[in-house]
């Protein structure tokens, strides 16, 4: 299920980071983090929304994601969650040596150390949940160009869309961007720009990144199996898409025939529902 070393060859590996917001980390997104780890990357959680650092697995920091990128310095203090998220990875990447990954996302075996990490999802889709762009990308300088622009109006809207978030006063704008179409920020302005910079020829198959698709995130929890048919020698990372898991899953102990328990028992995960 799992493949590479473990955390003996952790200097050589790359550094990955995310971010957390809110409340303490469940099980699921614990397991995720702890999965690196195994792996031999050193992982950081930046976090936010809180002072105090989140209970995180053994092997991983946390550190304030203002460090980084103050959200409230930029106008972004009342940003969504996940808006933030979508605006702080790229700061994470033009500042830092370090790759993102969100905290649902499982590593399946080491990830090389490449200067571009970026990936499709089943039916063409850019997701960003696994991102990694060199600080010289025209795609992550674009991105952030635009983003601080207060009058910005993002062109991959349809002109409906565009119209009202033109309408509304500068330093809004890419909000209700956000909240008229959620992934305006993150994997359409992700699709559109590396495109527009040429820069798509980095993108990797589903298969790399995101095996899986979201609609069916429950088959990690099958009994009966199911989710490794979708995985690959190329496969790096599986993406949970924990928000699309039926909350009884992570509410409840999983099957032990199911993958999710199966990866854990491999990588020495201890589940506590």
């Amino acid at each position: 299920m799992t493949n590479g070393s473990a955390t003996a060859s952790a200097h050589a590996r790359l550094e990955v980071a995310s971010l957390w917001i809110g409340k303490e980390l469940d099980w699921l997104h614990q397991l995720c983090l702890a999965s690196f780890v195994h792996h031999g990357h050193k992982v950081t959680v930046f976090y936010d929304g809180t002072d105090v650092a989140p209970v995180v697995p053994d092997g991983v920091d946390t550190v304030p994601a203002a460090e980084v990128w103050d959200r409230k310095a930029h106008g972004h203090g009342k940003a969504p969650a996940s808006m933030v998220s979508d605006l702080f990875r790229l700061y994470l990447l033009k500042q830092t040596p370090m790759m993102w990954v969100d905290c649902d996302v499982l590593c399946v075996q080491p990830l090389p150390d490449d200067p571009f990490h970026i990936g499709k999802e089943h039916g063409g889709m850019v997701n960003g949940a696994v991102l990694r762009l060199p600080p010289e990308s025209a795609t992550l300088n674009q991105l952030i160009d635009w983003f601080e622009d207060p009058h910005f109006v993002p062109h991959w809207l349809n002109d409906a869309q565009q119209a009202k978030v033109d309408a509304a006063e500068p330093g809004n704008r890419l909000e209700t961007a956000f909240r008229l179409v959620r992934p305006a920020v993150g994997p359409r302005a992700l699709r559109h720009t590396i495109r527009a910079m040429k820069e798509d020829n980095h993108l990797r198959r589903p298969e790399v990144y995101y095996p899986v698709r979201g609609v069916y995130s429950d088959v990690f929890f099958n009994p009966h199996g199911g989710a490794e048919e979708s995985l690959s020698f190329d496969t790096l990372t599986v993406h949970l898409y924990a928000s699309m898991i039926r909350p009884f899953h992570t509410k409840h102990m999983p099957a032990k025939s199911s993958f999710i328990a199966q990866y854990a028992r491999e990588i020495g995960f201890d589940i506590a529902v």
